[in-house]
Order: C-alpha cells, then sequence, then structure tokens
C-alpha cells in the first residue's frame, strides 16, 4: 500500500504513518481470554501496571542479540538489533536488513542515525516517551485499567523460547487491542500484536531468533556510532512548550488519553523517512520560508499515543482533508482557519476524529 505523501497530510504527519506500521503475517485472530485477576497457576503478572514493569525492567536490565521481523500495509521487512546493558548504560544497534542501508544508534538517550550510502546521518536527543512501553507515572495504573482489560491466553513460543502470552483489550472503541508475548524467564517482549474491532492483526513485530544474555563489547559499537568522519550531519533542535502559550486548546477531553509534550520541531532537508513510530524532521515544503517550523502536540493513554501536527497554511500548496492508512496508523488532517492540523497514530480513525474535531484556536500568542 503506498499513500501519496502530499494527499493532505503534511510531511512531519506522512513520515510519522509510513514508519509507525509493524506487522508480522500469519499472524492468528484474537481468541478469547481469560481476565488476569481470575486466573491461577500462572506467573504472569495479574494487574496491567505490573505487566508493563515488568516489559520495561527487561528491557533496561537484558543484553541480546537478534533479528526481528516486520510488516505493515503488505511489506516485510527485517532488522538485526544488538542491545547491551549492564545496569547504567544502554547501548543499541538496529541495521536494517532490506533496502536501503541504515543503522540507528542509541547510547542511553543519544540517537543517531546514520546512512552510509548518502553519507548523512542525524544525531538528536530522544526522551522515553517513544519507547514501548511507556514508563508509568502516577497514576497511569489506574488510567490504564479504565481503558484496557488484562487477559491471559495459553503459553507459546517465539524464535524458540517459551513465552506467556497476555492480551490487553480495550474497554471501548477509542483505542486498538494488544497482543504481548513476553519471555517467561525475562519478561522481554519477544512479539506484539495489534488488532483491529474484528480480532484481525493490523500491525506486528517479532523476533526470528533470539540469545539473551549475550556478551557484547560496548566501546566497539560506541566506536562504530560515533564514525562520522565525511557524513553531512544534521542536529535538529526541538523547543518545549504547551498549547495554552501557542493560542490552542482541545475544548474536550479524549476519553483516556492526556498530554504528554508539546514541541516546536523545525522543518528541515530530511534525505528519507525512517522505519520509526517517532515523528522526525520533515522537508521544507514550496513556500514555507527559513526558520519555519511545525507544533506537535502528544497525547497518550499510556499505551497509544497521538500526536497532533500544527502548521500554518501556505498560499499555492494544495493539500485535501484526506485520511490515509498504513497498518494500524492512521493520519486525518483538517483545515483550520489558517491552519492545518494533522492528527496521526495507531488508534482507530474516530479517535483521530475527536482529536482534530475539539481543537481550536483561542488566540494569537
Amino acid at each position: 500500500m503506498r499513500i501519496h505523501l502530499q494527499a493532505g497530510l503534511s510531511r512531519a504527519a506522512a513520515a510519522t504513518l509510513l514508519g509507525g506500521a509493524l506487522l508480522m503475517p500469519g499472524a492468528h485472530a484474537a481468541a478469547p481470554g481469560h481476565p488476569a485477576s481470575h486466573a491461577t497457576g500462572s506467573t504472569a503478572p495479574t494487574d496491567l501496571g505490573t505487566l508493563l514493569r515488568r516489559i520495561q525492567d527487561a528491557g533496561l536490565q537484558q543484553s541480546y542479540v537478534g533479528t526481528y521481523v516486520t510488516s505493515s500495509g503488505g511489506q516485510i521487512s527485517s532488522s538485526r538489533i544488538t542491545h547491551y546493558c549492564d545496569g547504567r548504560e544502554q547501548i543499541e544497534r538496529i541495521e536494517a536488513l532490506d533496502g536501503q542501508m541504515r543503522r540507528v544508534f542509541r547510547h542511553n538517550d543519544t540517537i543517531h542515525v546514520l546512512w552510509p550510502a548518502r553519507r548523512s546521518a542525524l544525531i538528536e536527543q530522544r526522551d522515553l516517551l517513544g519507547r514501548f512501553p511507556q514508563p508509568l507515572q502516577p497514576g497511569d495504573s489506574g488510567r490504564l485499567t479504565d481503558s484496557y482489560e488484562l487477559m491471559l491466553e495459553a503459553d507459546d513460543r517465539v524464535a524458540g523460547l517459551e513465552a506467556q502470552v497476555v492480551m490487553l483489550r480495550p474497554r471501548d472503541a477509542m483505542r486498538y487491542a494488544r497482543r504481548l508475548w513476553l519471555e517467561r524467564r525475562t519478561g522481554l517482549l519477544l512479539r506484539s500484536d495489534l488488532l483491529g474491532p474484528q480480532g484481525e492483526v493490523l500491525e506486528s513485530t517479532a523476533f526470528s531468533e533470539l540469545q539473551i544474555g549475550s556478551k557484547l563489547q560496548p566501546q566497539q559499537l560506541l566506536q562504530e556510532m560515533n564514525q562520522l568522519e565525511g557524513y553531512q550531519i544534521s542536529r535538529p533542535s526541538y523547543q518545549p512548550t504547551d498549547l495554552g502559550a501557542e493560542g490552542w486548546s482541545l475544548r474536550a477531553p479524549v476519553s483516556g488519553f492526556v498530554a504528554q509534550r508539546v514541541l516546536r520541531r523545525p522543518i528541515t532537508p530530511w534525505p528519507t523517512p525512517r522505519p520509526t513510530a517517532e515523528p522526525q524532521p520533515v522537508s521544507q515544503p514550496p513556500g514555507a520560508g527559513a526558520g519555519a517550523s511545525v507544533l506537535q502536540a502528544v497525547y497518550s493513554d499510556g499505551l497509544a499515543n497521538v500526536s497532533l501536527f500544527i502548521e500554518p497554511h501556505v498560499a499555492g500548496v494544495s493539500r485535501r482533508e484526506t485520511p490515509a492508512t498504513v497498518g494500524s496508523t492512521s493520519a486525518l488532517s483538517r483545515r483550520l482557519g489558517d491552519w492545518w492540523v494533522t492528527a496521526v497514530g495507531a488508534v482507530p480513525p474516530a479517535t483521530l476524529q475527536q482529536f482534530t474535531g475539539s481543537l481550536e484556536r483561542k488566540r494569537k500568542p
């Protein structure tokens, strides 16, 4: 499935949309589960907060090497991931095994994205919002329980490893169900599926092979990360702000979603979209002018994220209020006076409609 990026979407929203969908072929449809609070004879966490903390802790404490396969909108790709952790330092390398050569390095919250063929690199700081699951904040457990029901399913195997399987079933139509496979011993997330209203798999990512506890050389990873001689380097800067200060507000909250952050993002030249659910710097559209930027507000229910992109309407640039979807990730644009608003997220289109319909201009800052 191909999306024409100019068909109503900003470049930031289109890059987010194209990068957000991960789907695995042949995954089974949703099967009836059992509420976790009623389950017996299982070591799986019995509440949602405990489950997510176990996944988070496993990702922070384990070193591993593996290959994971993703599929989105009928397209399949694979990557090789090397993750080192000693309890203090997090060092990671992800190398795309298909298509254009691309390597993503992370040292704690510093990200280097390298395109060796183009000799292009992006360096940025990433906070914890882009990770799954997100770090829980005070009050999150109760809000998650209001939005999702945790159910246990039959144990399974992924990449030759024994896995506990849990279903996070939504309590309303504002979000998708999730099925998660956790490595039984460590709690490491081995596979994740997003399921549509009829139990169909919309998006999936899974390890095809994995070695947990691998002996890795962190200095070698850091040396590769910092070999940037001859690269054209981009260092975008993001300015924290809030909707009120920018003259915007939501008339009504969207069920289960709370504001996480608001950023003003630069519109800068960009070599190619990268496969991540995180929004990216955007290519400057015709007429945008030097120093142009887009406002991004991120909302979350603790599992699913929705980004609102707000940018001025540029005279002479053709754009339509056209929805677009890749896998489970959708985007919806709306003209609002002299502005364009685009909502993007791995949520049902009706959720995006509530966001774009509730956003209003209050005053000029």
